[in-house]
């Protein structure tokens, strides 16, 4: 990392607490959609969740699949009349090609399917800057990110460390498939340092509350080193958003690991715990690649419908006076 970045970063940190400070008082609870970014089509299931795909007696019936079809979820959450979402999805089509993903639209107009304005973002937060999650921030110009100190320094370590075998070959799908640091291309690392050194980022130091009860708890190396989860205060309870440190929901529920590619198992598990210990159960943890998402199988997301290009969308909450934006 240049020096004026490293600058940035520090201005950034500084800057932090008055970014962060709720710019209107937020409702008792909030408002909550899923939507479908994209599709990653047939992936070997036991590359997503090894523990199902070879564990003898394992409960799942998606034992005898070979390939999963899984979902990119991103979360819509309003509170009062704050607009926040968690991850964001990617916006480079010829990357979505070579990955062998389906079903994309750019996020902008699928959040527009939901009858929000793009420019009315006020706050995105990535539960870690992977390309599928942190890589349409272009498409949000008001938007605040929030992101964990220690992912950035993860993201340093991976595009810096000289080991061929180690280091992300970010702009080559192939090149870096299953290596420890893949995952960030130099697009998406535009989109997040670009946020920082506009001076449109808070770099988060562990636990932070960005509204009163919408809670940033870190999660480190539960995926990468700087993974975050992010609970919400709903109508149905509380809901926390896991990205890929919750990447499967019938992972959680069945305590199985699920895309273990920068995963430390034993962090994975305590942020699995820590979703019990907040909601008071499994139901409640909102998954990044849930291949049940969107049906009865996963039951948060049943109340659902198809959108454009085939993303589908699913309204998992309303806030008193909310409007239903299900077609």
């Amino acid at each position: 990392m240049k020096n004026s970045l490293k600058k940035a970063v520090i201005a950034a940190s500084l800057a932090a607490s008055a970014l962060a400070a709720p710019v209107a008082q937020a409702a008792d609870v909030c408002s909550v959609w899923l939507v479908e970014n994209s599709r990653f089509m047939g992936v070997p299931f036991g590359a997503f969740m090894p523990d199902r795909a070879f564990v003898p007696g394992s409960t799942s019936k998606s034992n005898n699949i070979n390939t999963v079809d899984l979902p990119v979820n991103v979360g819509v959450i309003k509170c009062g009349n704050e607009l926040i979402l968690f991850d964001n999805g990617w916006n480079q089509t010829e990357y979505h090609k070579m990955t062998g993903t389906d079903h994309w639209s750019p996020l902008s107009k699928q959040i527009a399917q939901l009858g929000f304005d793009a420019k009315d973002v006020s706050k995105v937060i990535v539960g870690h800057g992977h390309w599928d999650h942190a890589g349409s921030l272009d498409e949000f110009p008001n938007a605040v990110l929030y992101i964990q100190r220690e992912e950035l320094k993860g993201i340093e370590w991976a595009l810096n460390y000289p080991h061929p075998r180690i280091r992300a070959v970010n702009d080559s799908p192939g090149g870096c498939a299953r290596t420890p640091a893949c995952g960030y291309p130099s697009k998406t690392m535009d989109s997040i340092y670009g946020k920082v050194l506009k001076g449109k980022a808070v770099i988060v130091d562990g636990e932070m509350e960005v509204l009163p009860g919408v809670k940033i708890h870190p999660a480190f190396r539960a995926h990468t080193a700087g993974s975050q989860l992010l609970e919400v205060p709903t109508s149905i309870g509380k809901l926390v958003f896991g990205s890929d440190a919750y990447s499967s929901w019938e992972g959680i529920r069945d305590w199985q690991i699920a895309n273990p590619q920068q995963t430390d198992t034993v962090q994975q598990f305590l942020a699995y715990e820590q979703c019990y210990k907040i909601t008071g159960g499994y139901q409640n943890c909102v998954c990044a690649h849930e291949p049940l998402s969107y049906t009865d199988g996963y039951p948060l997301t049943k109340n659902s419908w198809v959108g454009m290009n085939g993303g589908r969308l699913a309204e998992i909450a309303l806030a008193p006076g909310e409007k239903s934006r299900k077609k």
